[in-house]
């Protein structure tokens, strides 16, 4: 399986892609992704950017940690990071939106911080 960066994750999630067959050198083929929609990849990176941060500060690292350890330890929340972006391209023209109901169609959302599953903070000893 295919390592994906973060942004290309999402772009799969919100199904910004498309198959493509490659003849390759050897005359054999091969299917590729090929991500669609460039124009939405300024706002992915600034929500994965703004999503980072939000873990960042709730997982409180101690000032020890350098940017280098902290990167390292986002790798582990890479899922969380994901799915925060896509909930928030979900709410997309809805921002803050507390309900909503037309036509007999009544949408609710799960709250954001719900999707914060296993990032704890460091804790300090005394």
């Amino acid at each position: 399986m295919a390592e994906y960066s973060i942004l290309e994750q999402v772009k799969i999630r919100r199904k910004q892609f498309h198959i493509e067959t490659v003849t390759n050198e050897d005359d054999t083929t091969s299917d590729v992704v090929v991500f669609d929609k460039p124009q939405d990849n300024p706002l992915i990176e600034q929500l994965i950017k703004q999503a980072k941060q939000d873990i960042v500060a709730m997982r409180n690292y101690p000032s020890t940690y350098t940017p280098d350890r902290i990167e390292a330890d986002l790798k582990n929340y890479e899922a969380v990071i994901v799915n925060l972006v896509v909930y928030d391209m979900s709410q997309a023209g809805e921002q803050f939106m507390a309900s909503y109901s037309e036509n007999g169609v009544s949408r609710n959302w799960r709250k954001r911080s719900e999707l914060f599953v296993g990032v704890y903070p460091f804790a300090k000893v005394l």
